[in-house]
């Protein structure tokens, strides 16, 4: 029996070519699309899936994206098989994922042809890591990962700061992962202290340098 899976990216393009290849390699048959968070656990409230396969970052929902939305995903649907499209080489970023019990990382700026392979994997209970994020990651270790500054990072710290790179304000941060906006400035004003940043100049540098 196919797998039913459900997909979501908010560039219509992936859609496409990640429905083209899951189709096409007899995988599994896509039973639901969605382009937003908002879209997606509409799907997800409607559509019974064996595997879902999601970005990271989808923004434009009142719904949040990134480590928010995984851990709503894991929290009402703990049992399902999740796959997730990155284009992060940031270390942070993709331990605060596996940490919330995703097993498949692909990386979607490459080359799609392992998807099935990860849909299989994942279904089976088994983590899959695509070629292209494994040597990243291994190149990332063999700088010293330990000296990662990233790494002294909660997650809610490093979410905070990439939305902050999304060009979001601290108000609008915290409406949509709803906290206060006290809550999200101390988040921030902690995160700016572990990565040495001094004032909103320093850190938007650190930012465009593209560390999250």
């Amino acid at each position: 029996m196919k797998l039913r899976i459900i997909i979501a990216d908010d560039h219509p393009v992936v859609l496409i070519g990640t429905k083209a290849v899951i189709e096409a390699s007899g995988v599994g048959e896509v039973v639901a699309q969605a382009s937003s968070a908002d879209a997606l656990f509409q799907a997800l409230a409607a559509h019974e899936c064996d595997v879902l396969v999601t970005d990271y970052s989808m923004p434009g929902s009142q719904q949040a994206d990134g480590f928010a939305m995984v851990g709503m995903i894991r929290r009402r649907f703990p049992d399902l098989p999740v796959v997730m499209l990155s284009v992060s080489n940031n270390l942070a970023i993709l331990r605060m994922v596996v940490s919330t019990g995703v097993l498949g990382l692909v990386d979607k700026a490459s080359s799609m042809d392992e998807l099935p392979q990860a849909i299989q994997a994942v279904h089976r209970g088994q983590p899959y890591v695509s070629r292209t994020l494994k040597d990243r990651i291994d190149a990332i270790g063999t700088q010293g990962v330990d000296d990662d500054r990233t790494r002294q990072l909660s997650p809610k710290e490093v979410e905070v700061l990439r939305l902050l790179g999304r060009g979001l304000t601290v108000k609008q941060i915290a409406q949509q992962l709803h906290k206060s906006v006290s809550t999200i400035s101390r988040q921030k004003g902690d995160a700016m202290l572990k990565l040495g940043l001094k004032g909103d100049a320093e850190l938007f540098d650190y930012l465009r340098d593209d560390h999250l």
